[in-house]
């Protein structure tokens, strides 16, 4: 009798550590490096006007500490680079070639090539594709003769996972994706394609989260900071958005690294965008909210759009006239879109 009541015992512990992890067990695999590849060949650049800490990949690609991001060297700075929070439209100080360039792709559209993915990872990718079509004014198109698309292809690992260049990057942009990948990942991966950074490093966070950091892997800290430059896209913290990291990411011992004010754990991300997620694409992607794209009045492309005011915070995807032409906000600067004559 004793015998078996060791063996229940131990059966109940097992019991207890598979219904602990399996909670944990959010879907997807985060980019979680050991601890000495985290900190390895690190080195320090700036981005968007903030000190982060980056690796080269082999590609010449770099790695936004160790994260799913990727970002080029013309996105990158060895010093500071001040970023005007509303430049002047059309002018010359748009000179965002370094220190933190991002650009979001013209009439809502990303165009693509696929190169060596599974059916499997393609029907997923399908979905995803569905998933922001059907919800938002974006719109995705197989490249024919473009100059700027981006490669979606695998990364050579066997995970339900991914990485991606941020924003439009000509003919340099990729997503590279694991062959478990699912739509869970691929929305997500999509999302920074379209210019957007992780959910928990909006500046306004604190208010709505806390980051235990005493939780965090070595070397994963700075995926947790604060990015005071970030164009928000909403007005409000969305804990439920498909860029928000989950609450056990770069965890080194079993426990939360994020949680909401009150402790507790955040929800699992789902194969799905958010409310905000939708509103705030939407926005930066001015169109009818999900038909296509809305192109200028061929009557009066200026009508009803006001002149550009230099104490006016603009948003992504505002437009605004300016010495007879049309704007429209791009992350950190304008895009010319016609005359208004």
């Amino acid at each position: 009798m004793k015998n078996v009541f060791s063996r229940l015992k131990i059966l109940a512990f097992i019991m207890v550590i598979i219904f602990a992890s399996c909670s944990r067990d959010e879907g997807f695999d985060e980019n979680t490096q050991s601890e000495e590849l985290q900190q390895s060949n690190l080195e320090e650049k700036y981005f968007l006007g903030k000190k982060v800490k980056v690796r080269k990949e082999e590609d010449g690609s770099y790695s936004l500490g160790g994260s799913d991001v990727r970002l080029f060297e013309e996105q990158l700075s060895d010093k500071p680079v001040a970023i005007s929070k509303n430049p002047i439209p059309g002018a010359d100080n748009q000179k965002l070639v370094l220190g933190g360039s991002v650009r979001k792709w013209p009439n809502n559209t990303v165009v693509y090539q696929i190169q060596g993915l599974s059916n499997n990872v393609r029907n997923e990718l399908q979905k995803s594709f569905d998933e922001w079509t059907s919800k938002t004014s974006i719109r995705f198109k197989q490249r024919t003769n473009e100059s700027n698309y981006v490669t979606i292809s695998s990364n050579g690992q066997n995970c339900n996972c991914g990485v991606a260049t941020l924003g439009m990057n000509g003919s340099n942009g990729f997503i590279r994706l694991g062959s478990g990948s699912t739509a869970l990942v691929i929305i997500h991966e999509i999302g920074h394609t379209l210019g957007y950074l992780h959910e928990q490093n909006r500046p306004d966070r604190d208010q709505y989260i806390i980051i235990n950091y005493q939780n965090i892997i070595n070397g994963a800290a700075n995926q947790f900071g604060v990015d005071q430059n970030a164009q928000l896209l909403t007005g409000t913290f969305d804990i439920n958005s498909t860029m928000m990291y989950g609450s056990y990411t770069f965890s080194k011992n079993g426990l939360p690294t994020i949680t909401d004010r009150q402790g507790n754990i955040l929800p699992a991300r789902r194969a799905a965008l958010s409310n905000l997620d939708i509103q705030g694409t939407n926005q930066a992607y001015p169109g009818d909210g999900g038909g296509g794209p809305i192109d200028p009045d061929p009557s009066g492309p200026c009508d009803g759009v006001s002149e550009w005011n230099p104490n006016t915070n603009y948003f992504v995807g505002d437009r605004v006239t300016y010495q007879g032409n049309l704007y429209e906000r791009d992350f950190f600067n304008w895009i010319f879109i016609s005359s208004c004559n």
